[in-house]
C-alpha cells in the first residue's frame, strides 16, 4: 500500500498498523476540550464532509496551526491538503459511509509540511453517538521537508492559513504557538486583586491555574523534545530536562532555574529560581507568592515522574531572601514535607534533614 503521496511520489509503507495511542472511542468521544488537549498525541474530530470540529493542543503544536484558523475549515482541501488522497481520505469517505459506529480502521501515512514532512500512525474511529470521526495521530518519525511535492499537496503554514496576523496584533513564536508580551504588573494587579477579593484562597486559586498551565505546557515540551531529538522527556537524562525546562523559563522573562537533587536520595529535591518575574512584582511580602510557578513545577514533574508529586515554596524573594526555592516531594509525604518546613522556616540548607527526620517517624 502507497501511502501520503500521488502516484508519482509513491513510498511504500506498512499498510495497515496497530495504533498504540488510541483509546476506546466511548471514552474519546466525550472528552471535554480540557482533556483532549492533555493527551500527547494529536486528536481532530471530523463531521463526515470533512469539516473540523475539534482540533487538539497536541496537533496543533506538531502541525504548527492555531486551532481557531483550523475549525470549521475543511480538513481535506484546506487544512491538510496531503490527506486527499486514496489513502486517506478514500478510508475516510468508506468509514462515513458504511462504518457502523465505534467502527475504526488503521493505517500508516506521511503526513507533508513545508517545516518537515512527518510519518504517522493513523487511526480513524467513528463515534458512537454522533455523526463525527475521530482522526487519531500518533508521530513516529520527524524527517526533513521532501521538495518534490506536487504544488498545493503540502499543508499550509499558519501565515498562509491566516494571513495578516501581524496587522492584528498577533504574535507567534518559532513554532507558530500564539505569544503574549505582557508586563510584570500584571502579576502585582494579580495579586493585590486576589488580596482584596479572597486572601485565603489565593494562593489556592493561582496554584491550581498554574497547575493547569503546567499541563499544557508539558504538551509544549514533549513536542519539541519529539521533533528535536526524537524522545520523550522520560527518555532524556535529568540534566537535559532540566536544561529545557530552564530554557522554557528563561524565553517567557521568569527568570532563571537550577535544580538540586541531593537530597533526592530521601525522596526530596529542590528547584531554585533566580530573578522571578512574580516575586519582583509583587513587591515585599511576610508569605512566599510563587504559588503559579508551584502548581506549574507540580504539574511538569508530576508528568516526568509519572507519580503524583507535591511543590511548596520553601522561601521566596518577595520575603527578602536572594531566590526563590521549591521543594518538590512525592504525595504521599506531604505530611512530612510540610511539617519540616514549619521547622525550618524557610531555610533550605535545613530542609533536607529535618524532611528526613519527619519521613523517618511516618
Amino acid at each position: 500500500m502507497q501511502s501520503g503521496t500521488p502516484e508519482s511520489l509513491a513510498l511504500t509503507l506498512p499498510p495497515e498498523v496497530e495504533l498504540a495511542a488510541a483509546i476506546p472511542p466511548d471514552q474519546l468521544e466525550h472528552l471535554s476540550e480540557a482533556a483532549l488537549d492533555q493527551l500527547p498525541y494529536g486528536v481532530i474530530a471530523l463531521d463526515l464532509d470533512g469539516t473540523v470540529r475539534r482540533y487538539n493542543l497536541a496537533e496543533s503544536r506538531f502541525a504548527r496551526l492555531d486551532r481557531r484558523q483550523v475549525l470549521g475549515k475543511p480538513f481535506f482541501g484546506v487544512v491538510a491538503p496531503c490527506t486527499a488522497t486514496p489513502e486517506f481520505q478514500g478510508r475516510f469517505k468508506l468509514l462515513a459511509a458504511t462504518g457502523e459506529p465505534g467502527a475504526s480502521v488503521a493505517f500508516a501515512y506521511i503526513f507533508d509540511f513545508k517545516f518537515g514532512a512527518q510519518e504517522v500512525g493513523i487511526e480513524l474511529v467513528r463515534a458512537r453517538t454522533s455523526d463525527q470521526i475521530f482522526v487519531l495521530v500518533n508521530r513516529n518519525k520527524f524527517m526533513a521537508m521532501r521538495h518534490d511535492l506536487p504544488e498545493g499537496f503540502a499543508a499550509p503554514t499558519q501565515s498562509e492559513l491566516a494571513s495578516g496576523e501581524a496587522q492584528q496584533g498577533v504574535i507567534r513564536g518559532p513554532h507558530q504557538e500564539r505569544l503574549l508580551t505582557l508586563p510584570a504588573q500584571v502579576f502585582e494587579a494579580l495579586r493585590v486583586a486576589g488580596d482584596r477579593l479572597s486572601p485565603d484562597a489565593f494562593g489556592l486559586v493561582t496554584g491550581e491555574w498554574g497547575f493547569q498551565w503546567g499541563r499544557l505546557a508539558v504538551v509544549d515540551l514533549e513536542t519539541r523534545a519529539s521533533e528535536e531529538l526524537d524522545l520523550a522527556l522520560r527518555e532524556l537524562p535529568m540534566g537535559q530536562v532540566m536544561d529545557r525546562l530552564a530554557a522554557h523559563l528563561a524565553a517567557q522573562g521568569l527568570g532563571q532555574l537550577t535544580a538540586d537533587f541531593g537530597p533526592s536520595k530521601d525522596g526530596l529535591f529542590l528547584l531554585e529560581l533566580e530573578r522571578s518575574a512574580l516575586a519582583e512584582a509583587v513587591g515585599l511580602s511576610e508569605t512566599p507568592r510563587c504559588d503559579l510557578l508551584a502548581g506549574h513545577f507540580r504539574a511538569i514533574f508530576t508528568h516526568l515522574a509519572h507519580k503524583l508529586l507535591v511543590v511548596r515554596e520553601v522561601c521566596c524573594a518577595a520575603q527578602g531572601y536572594d531566590r526563590c526555592v521549591f521543594a518538590v516531594a512525592a504525595r504521599e509525604r506531604l505530611e512530612s514535607l510540610d511539617t519540616a518546613l514549619a521547622r525550618v522556616e524557610g531555610d533550605p540548607a535545613a530542609l533536607p534533614a529535618a524532611f528526613r527526620e519527619e519521613a523517618s517517624r511516618g
